[in-house]
């Protein structure tokens, strides 16, 4: 039988983040001798027209443009919806069409929303968690990224556990040790003025609890002599000024904040900084953590099984995460050189089991075995969106 994969690619255009990042990661493998004897034809719809040099699509791919300006939900399920006539449809950000024809195959990255729903939005908690538990459950198979997200995901939306598969993420080629670069030095000197370093990326969203890290710093420089300086970059939420809170806990000249950084000043800042810190109180899975690993800085975050996990056991962890631990833990890291150098290596050896290869393979595997399967399609009820979970 003639085969086609269908692919939602609405994520990939726009500033790329997680899941946009992901997706050009995982397809951009899915060559024709990658591909060949799976699927005999690769559909890519799009809202927008596709900049071959910015997306770099493999030249197998057939381009399905169905202009739009409306919000991906809308998009989904009105013009991809209608346009879909593929054996299987790759939908990699929690949500299938509510009417999908063919099977289906979902990328339910965490359950982390329906976990702790407080750190998210109203629409979050009242419909979107809904929606992602439905899709879940009705997609032919479901898709997420670590051992730790396919348990919470089954425990918390229901989903039967044989139904999801792990496929491990990797990270961006940018990330690597630069020893001995002129460069990294170069950074450190630019924005610490050559003081050794704490370091922070990612969203300053509610559950990363930024505000909780600047204060155990605080203490850590209260109670130490270190030199060290903390580097926080990530765009500001509404709620929440970095440069204030610094100010107001009295170390503000000791607290540099960038609003944004290139892949290649980030991987500069990562080998400058003497550790990351991850002040999540749940994450399964974290670039930021990876991308620290891949380059040799130790990394510092909050014990849970997703953190186990997505290190390979090599971080300081804090058993909870409270202002004095997290200082107890900069202080331990800041004054051992022996302990730095372990977490180092053994995270380059854990960093060097990711790859895109591997994980592009393991993700085309899925949707075989899903365009295969036996069962009908998703048909959408309202009532059963709201049962399940």
């Amino acid at each position: 039988k003639y085969m086609k994969l269908g692919i939602n690619g609405w994520r990939i255009h726009g500033q790329r983040t997680g899941v946009g990042r992901y997706l050009l990661n995982v397809i951009k493998n899915w060559t024709e001798e990658m591909v060949g004897g799976q699927f005999d034809e690769i559909n890519f719809y799009t809202p927008e027209p596709i900049n071959h040099k910015e997306i770099p699509l493999p030249k197998n791919f057939r381009v399905r443009l169905l202009p739009s300006d409306k919000p991906m939900l809308v998009w989904e399920n009105s013009q991809m919806a209608r346009a879909i006539d593929d054996d299987v449809i790759f939908c990699p950000s929690y949500t299938i069409p509510l009417f999908a024809r063919g099977k289906t195959v979902v990328v339910t990255h965490d359950a982390t929303s329906k976990m702790y729903p407080e750190f998210f939005s109203f629409s979050v908690r009242h419909f979107y968690n809904h929606l992602y538990g439905w899709s879940a459950r009705k997609a032919t198979k479901v898709i997420t990224t670590t051992e730790a997200a396919r348990q919470d995901i089954a425990r918390v939306w229901n989903v039967p556990l044989e139904k999801i598969s792990v496929t491990r993420l990797a990270i961006a080629d940018a990330f690597k040790p630069l020893q001995n670069d002129p460069k990294v030095h170069g950074m450190r000197e630019r924005q610490t003025g050559g003081a050794p370093f704490f370091f922070f990326v990612g969203k300053l969203s509610g559950r990363r609890n930024v505000p909780r890290l600047i204060e155990s710093f605080a203490k850590f420089k209260k109670e130490t002599s270190f030199p060290h300086k903390m580097i926080i970059v990530g765009p500001d939420t509404a709620t929440l000024n970095i440069t204030e809170i610094g100010a107001e806990l009295g170390i503000a000249e000791h607290l540099v904040r960038l609003k944004f950084a290139t892949d290649e000043d980030l991987n500069l800042l990562y080998n400058a900084a003497e550790a990351f810190v991850m002040p999540s109180t749940y994450e399964t899975l974290s670039f930021p953590v990876m991308e620290s690993q891949a380059v040799g800085t130790p990394v510092i975050c909050i014990d849970t099984p997703g953190a186990r996990e997505n290190t390979g056991g090599a971080a300081f962890f804090i058993p909870k995460l409270e202002v004095a631990e997290m200082s107890k833990a900069m202080s331990e890291v800041a004054g051992n050189a022996a302990l730095r150098r372990e977490l180092s290596e053994k995270g380059l050896a854990n960093a060097q089991t990711f790859s895109w290869q591997k994980c592009s393979a393991e993700t085309l595997a899925v949707l075989a075995e899903a365009a295969h399967a036996t069962n009908s399609a998703a048909a959408f009820t309202a009532s059963e969106v709201k049962s399940n979970d």
